[in-house]
């Protein structure tokens, strides 16, 4: 936890503390005069660039609770603004305080879970200005400025009070201080200044203002007048034994009386760590548990903001240091484990290197070279890939003729060939760039002459023969008539004819579908 320097302020006194480490140390309270000031001004010079906080003990104060729609972001903000220029104009430092949503009771009333805020002000900074112009002067980061209230609020939440109201009672050096909380939340707070010639401790002083003060609660309707209150109060000096006595009996009113064991158990902290007064006790929460309100308006905070970000950057580049640390140590690592694997590898290959050649030097001499062994694999290897039978080529035609008896084979040639053009002959090894064609010759008999018919017998053999499973296309090359009709007609009727007597010949190209 980081260095602080805290500051407790009231009308009468001033004290002052360096927290580190979770322990308060360098405690001091003096007279809110020029001695303080330079006391102040002291210990800014001794821990220079140290947040400071500030808590204000005054008479001064204001609270109002207000529940407000849920919302958040920028229409959050803009409420809010708005909201503390309407209550609380005037007041030089203020602030909100978000403090949760209602409750199933208050939210049964309104029908809708609102967001509940605490507003509150100081509505003098006479009691801060020495210090603040002593902050600026040196620079120093200044965390925020709270009501001793808010610090108070720690305090409540670790003892527990078992009632919906409690009633926090404390002498501070400002005069007798009491802080409501309604279900464990701050609502408001009073402070009533000691006569200093009077008897600050009396137990009657204590029980007329908190009656005045449950009173006032039942009566403003700050609490139902059906629940339970109960006035837990300091008593670090045991001058209260007879407190109890002087307070109402009744059912819905009770009595706690808080000792400084009582009170360092439930923070946590060993008695022997905080000075048995509850202005000490009031500073180690300051420093320990800081308030999330703060009345300081943030062009006071602006050099704690760049503090802020400067400690961020310092653990940032820690913590990228350290990152880039740890890697190189691991690539460190790395780089000796590979070298010893390399040293253990050339050392295998080399011994493994002498087994074969020793081995080596038993074989018989081998009538072929690896070499050509090699080759003679690869070679094996593509014949078993490229490697293709007529059967389905075969099985097609077959199939078709058994349609078309009078068709008679004359020739077949088929191929198993690259279909890829001559100008990408590199990628004609690639199987799937093979393809199935061949051609057929045949003839129709017995042909009495009639050409129609022959060319319609033609046409459908070609048709029938496409409707196999494995073809893909069928041409017909040839046919026993030319039918351009751009040819001429040429010969002399001696010519030997090429076409045998009693028969029509044509050829059809067949192209298979693509396999792999």
């Amino acid at each position: 936890m980081s260095a602080k320097i805290l500051a407790s302020l009231s009308s009468r006194t001033a004290s002052f503390a360096f927290f580190e480490r979770g322990a308060l140390s360098q405690l001091a309270t003096y007279d809110n005069d020029e001695r303080a000031w330079s006391a102040f001004d002291a210990l800014l010079h001794r821990y220079p660039d140290t947040p400071v906080y500030l808590m204000v003990d005054t008479v001064e104060e204001e609270y109002r609770t207000e529940a407000l729609p849920h919302v958040r972001g920028r229409a959050r903000r803009e409420m809010l603004k708005r909201k503390l220029s309407q209550m609380l104009r005037t007041a030089p430092y203020r602030a909100t305080w978000l403090q949760g949503r209602e409750t199933g009771a208050e939210a049964a009333r309104g029908k809708r879970r609102d967001d509940v805020y605490l507003f509150l002000a100081l509505n003098s900074g006479d009691l801060l200005h020495p210090y603040l112009e002593r902050i600026q002067i040196q620079r120093a980061p200044l965390a925020g400025i709270y009501l001793l209230p808010l610090v108070t609020q720690a305090l409540a939440a670790r003892l527990k009070c078992d009632t919906p109201g409690a009633l926090l009672v404390s002498r501070q050096q400002g005069g007798l201080r009491q802080s409501f909380f309604l279900n464990g939340r701050l609502r408001i707070s009073r402070l009533t200044p000691f006569d200093p010639l009077g008897d600050p401790a009396s137990a009657e002083l204590y029980a007329e203002e908190i009656e005045k003060s449950r009173l006032f609660l039942y009566n403003s309707r700050q609490l139902p007048r059906d629940a339970r209150l109960t006035a837990q109060v300091l008593d670090f000096d045991g001058s209260l034994t007879q407190l109890p006595a002087q307070l109402p009996q009744e059912t819905n009113f009770s009595y706690q009386r808080i000792g400084f064991n009582q009170a360092c158990a439930a923070l946590g902290v060993a008695p022997s760590a905080l000075p048995r007064d509850t202005e000490a006790l009031h500073l180690y929460l300051l420093g320990k548990y800081p308030p999330p309100a703060s009345l300081a308006a943030p062009r006071l905070t602006s050099d704690f903001t760049l503090h802020q970000l400067r400690l961020g950057l310092y653990a940032a580049s820690a913590t990228l240091a350290g990152v880039a640390l740890l890697w190189s140590s691991y690539n460190i690592y790395r780089g000796y484990a590979n070298q010893d694997a390399t040293q253990r590898a050339i050392a295998d290959t080399a011994r493994y290197g002498a087994q074969y050649e020793q081995a080596a030097r038993q074989f018989p001499t081998a009538p072929v070279s690896a070499d050509n062994l090699r080759k003679a694999v690869e070679v094996t290897r593509q014949l078993k890939q490229f490697v293709r039978t007529p059967e389905s080529f075969m099985t097609a035609l077959s199939q078709t003729l058994d349609v078309f008896p009078q068709i008679e084979l004359k020739r077949i040639e088929w191929q198993y060939a690259s279909t890829t053009p001559s100008a990408q002959q590199a990628a004609s090894t690639e199987p799937a760039n093979w393809q199935q064609r061949g051609e057929v010759e045949a003839e129709i008999h017995p042909f009495n002459g009639d050409y129609r018919s022959a060319l319609a017998l033609i046409e459908r053999f070609a048709a029938t023969l496409r409707t196999q499973a494995p073809v893909a296309e069928v041409t017909i090359v040839k046919l026993p008539v030319n039918l351009d009709s751009s040819s001429t007609l040429s010969g002399s009727t001696q010519d030997n004819l090429d076409t045998a007597p009693g028969a029509a010949q044509f050829k059809l190209s067949i192209v298979l579908k693509r396999t792999l």
